[in-house]
């Protein structure tokens, strides 16, 4: 599947890699408008070197979408948006570390995306005491917004997830289902919850098993999922390296069923890890994305337009976290223009709840965005697709 990365995206990508964590960010911005204040300077710390390599460049590409957009219209409160993307290599310290730049040395007012509850929680810690807004347009832990004013995030929180999954193993006729996690925030806290909403189905819940994230073998750990002979199995993980390494080893040792996960099992690095085996291995994924709906249609066709591929690529090809990025992006559009380009972080979180609900690029045909009564701009909206292996492209799954 055409990987739909900018050639910018790339050459941001190498930049970064020279400058390792030391520092270093590029710039993207496109005048087109008359701005009335100061540019705004907007960090986007996402892994640009890790296993999530490809989907952090789509989030990249639609970053830099959203903005030269918003700039073409006049800005955001009538200031210049300037994307200053950093590799924060999901890790913890990277990702302390360049948002650490971004703040003091970049002149940064704003921090967006993070791809992982790692790197926001890190985030995080630096932007919540000084009062400035963290648009996380990826993540899904409750740890990342509980208790804090200033973080805002356009995904589901993984509470959404266990019945959504639940209901795809029975819809999908399945009996005997196995959760395999990995150690992170969301894979450590997320087995159990899957487990009682798939006993809530009628679907017998087979003892969970762990592996380590950002793992480089998985046989043992396929070989004790095969050993308790699941019909279908549920993986809960934040490494789209590690699903297709999962996807290759279940193959290799003949554990033929049916794969339920997040988006990192149909991520751009999974498939090329996985390979062939996504031929044999059926595999479906819960996302906040319809790739047919009208709205995230006509986003995929403008990323293609500014970054290759076709329409219909981008739409059943892109991560749900190039939606969230775009959608990231019109949220605080739409704040900065009540405040008037103020980045107050009392102002700009006012304004963001403030916003009336709109139908966003994510989410289901015909849902809302909203930031009135949560932090988490959607509540069930996602949808279960399926990967087409003959297309190389996600569709919608129908019972």
């Amino acid at each position: 599947m055409k990987k739909l990365i900018a050639p910018a995206a790339i050459a941001v990508a190498a930049a970064l890699l020279l400058a390792g964590c030391s520092g270093g960010g590029s710039t993207s911005s496109s005048s087109g408008g008359t701005f009335t204040g100061k540019p705004l300077v907007v960090a986007f710390p996402v892994p640009l070197t890790s296993g999530n390599k490809a989907t952090a460049e789509q989030m990249v590409n639609a970053a830099t979408l959203a903005v030269n957009e918003i700039n073409a219209k006049g800005g955001a409160g009538g200031r210049e948006l300037v994307l200053k993307t950093y590799d924060d290599q999901l890790t913890a310290d990277a990702s302390a570390q360049v948002t650490q730049r971004a703040l003091t040395v970049d002149g940064a007012e704003i921090v967006a995306g993070a791809y992982t509850t790692i790197e926001g929680l890190a985030i995080r810690q630096l932007t919540d005491p000084r009062k400035i807004v963290f648009m996380s347009t990826s993540t899904i832990s409750p740890a990342l917004t509980d208790g804090s004013q200033y973080v805002f995030r356009t995904d589901h929180v993984q509470s959404d997830y266990p019945n959504q999954m639940a209901q795809a193993a029975s819809d999908l006729g399945l009996k005997n289902v196995l959760v395999v996690h990995d150690d992170s925030p969301s894979g450590s806290t997320l087995s159990d919850p899957i487990d009682q909403a798939l006993k809530a189905k009628g679907v017998n819940a087979l003892a969970p098993v762990g592996y380590t994230l950002n793992a480089t073998d998985l046989s043992s750990t396929v070989a004790t999922m095969a050993g308790e002979k699941p019909d279908g199995v549920i993986i809960v993980g934040s490494s789209a390296a590690d699903a297709g390494l999962m996807v290759k080893t279940m193959n290799e040792q003949g554990l033929v069923v049916p794969l339920i996960g997040f988006s990192s099992p149909v991520a751009p690095d999974a498939l090329r890890i996985g390979g062939d085996a996504y031929k044999t291995i059926p595999v479906y994924s819960i996302q906040n994305k319809q790739p047919d709906k009208p709205l995230y249609a006509d986003f995929a066709a403008k990323y293609a337009a500014a970054n290759g591929g076709t329409a219909a690529q981008a739409a059943g090809g892109l991560s749900e976290a190039a939606g969230e990025t775009y959608d990231g992006f019109t949220f605080l559009a739409k704040a900065l223009d009540v405040t008037k380009g103020s980045t107050d972080g009392d102002a700009l979180s006012a304004a963001l709840k403030g916003i009336a609900p709109f139908e966003g690029v994510s989410g289901k045909e015909g849902g809302t965005m909203s930031f009135a009564n949560s932090t988490q701009a959607f509540k069930d909206e996602m949808v279960t697709l399926k990967y087409d292996p003959s297309t190389q492209l996600l569709v919608a799954f129908k019972p």
